[in-house]
């Protein structure tokens, strides 16, 4: 394992870091030493999606949109378009389940914001908008 320190100027001010071989820090010592420099912090950079980026397809581009049946069967899309699923964990050994756990996994629940992509890709020909 090479053993280098660099310069705290040099890191702290973003430019090409100064690397010297005379004083060794390996292994842990060198993360405590990078973690002692004091940290610079720069303005957030915004980010931007294209929307045609947050859509997901499934298959080749240009092919037709197919609907993902096991996906059709999983969600349902409600008039105001939102996405429910059932919840996991009801389906066997439910012996030693409460009644409380069984009820409140008998319910459907929101699909989270993070996988409404991954839904509208795998049914494309939906009667309602999913927002």
């Amino acid at each position: 394992m090479a053993s280098f320190v660099m310069s705290a100027g040099a890191t702290a001010s973003g430019t090409n870091a100064r690397v010297s071989t005379n004083a060794r820090v390996s292994g842990l010592g060198f993360r405590r030493a990078v973690a002692a420099l004091p940290r610079v912090t720069s303005a957030p950079v915004a980010k931007s999606v294209a929307p045609s980026a947050v859509v997901t397809t499934c298959g080749k581009p240009g092919a037709k949109a197919k609907t993902r049946k096991s996906a059709a069967k999983r969600y349902k899309v409600t008039a105001s378009g939102k996405v429910l699923h059932r919840r996991p964990g009801k389906q066997h050994l439910n012996g030693h389940k409460t009644t409380e756990r069984k009820t409140r996994l008998s319910g459907e629940r929101q699909v989270g914001r993070a996988q409404i992509p991954l839904v509208k890709g795998c049914l494309p020909y939906l009667k309602s908008k999913i927002r």
